[in-house]
C-alpha cells in the first residue's frame, strides 16, 4: 500500500509555510523528512492538516513531532520586521511574495537534504510550479520536486504545516503579550485591532507586528 496519495516514495521531505494570508505575525516556512517506518508514527499523534486542527492540538502534536524527528524538523521564521525588510527588497528587484516564499522553501529542503540524503521532495504548492522549480534545480538538481496543491493530505507536508503553524501561534502570542493586545489572526476584522494599535503605539511601531504591504494597511490608517 503506498504510503502516499501523491507518490510511491517510501521515504522523502515535505514543506509547507504557515501565515502567509494573516496580516499580523510571522511567515514560517517548514519541513518534516519521513520514512516508511514513521510514518505510522506521526498518524498515531495526530498528524493531519494544520487546517483541521484546532491551536490547542497544534500546540499539542508539534513538540511530539520534534521529539520523535530529531534531526530530520527543519523551519525558518521571518518575523513582522524581517519579513517586511525583505519583502521591500524583494520589490525593488521586481520580485514579489511567491519568489520569497521559494527562496524560502529551496532553503529548508536543502538543509533537509543535507541531513538526511533524501532527495524526494513534495511541496503544498503556492505559485506557479517554475518560480520554486527552477531555485530547487539551481541548488539541488538531482532532487526528484513534486509540487501538488492542497497537499496537506501527505504525512510529511501535514507535519511540516503543523510545525509551520506552531512557530506562528508563539509569534501571535509573544505580540499579544508584548504589547497588551489581542492580537488576531487572518486578515479578516483586524482594521480595528489595526487602528487601535497605532492610537496607542503610533503608525511607525505597524511594521514590527504586521506585513506591511496588505491592502489592510492603507485601510487602517486611514483613520
Amino acid at each position: 500500500m503506498s504510503l502516499s496519495k501523491y507518490h510511491r516514495w517510501t521515504n522523502w521531505i515535505g514543506t509547507d509555510e504557515s501565515g502567509k494570508g494573516d496580516y499580523f505575525g510571522s511567515l514560517v516556512v517548514a519541513g518534516v523528512f519521513v520514512g516508511e517506518e514513521t510514518c505510522h508514527d506521526l498518524r498515531a499523534i495526530g498528524v493531519a492538516d494544520s487546517k483541521k486542527l484546532s491551536d490547542q492540538k497544534i500546540r499539542a502534536i508539534a513538540p511530539q513531532i520534534f521529539e520523535t524527528h530529531t534531526n530530520r524538523v527543519a523551519w525558518v521564521e521571518l518575523d513582522p520586521p524581517a519579513y517586511n525588510q525583505r519583502y521591500e527588497s524583494l520589490r525593488q528587484n521586481g520580485q514579489n511574495l511567491n519568489d520569497m516564499l521559494a527562496d524560502l522553501h529551496a532553503g529548508i529542503i536543502q538543509t533537509l537534504i543535507d541531513e538526511t540524503n533524501c532527495l524526494n521532495v513534495i511541496v503544498d504548492r503556492f505559485a506557479n510550479q517554475d518560480v520554486l522549480r527552477k531555485r530547487v534545480e539551481k541548488i539541488l538538481p538531482e532532487a526528484q520536486l513534486l509540487q501538488v496543491p492542497k497537499a496537506e493530505s501527505d504525512i510529511a507536508v501535514a507535519a511540516a504545516s503543523i510545525i509551520a503553524r506552531y512557530f506562528f501561534l508563539q509569534q501571535i502570542e509573544n505580540l499579544s503579550h508584548a504589547y497588551g493586545l489581542t492580537i488576531p489572526k487572518g486578515a479578516v476584522h483586524v482594521v480595528d485591532l489595526g487602528r487601535q494599535f497605532v492610537q496607542i503605539y503610533g503608525k511607525q511601531q505597524l511594521r514590527n507586528v504586521a506585513k506591511l504591504h496588505f491592502r489592510t494597511t492603507s485601510d487602517i490608517l486611514a483613520i
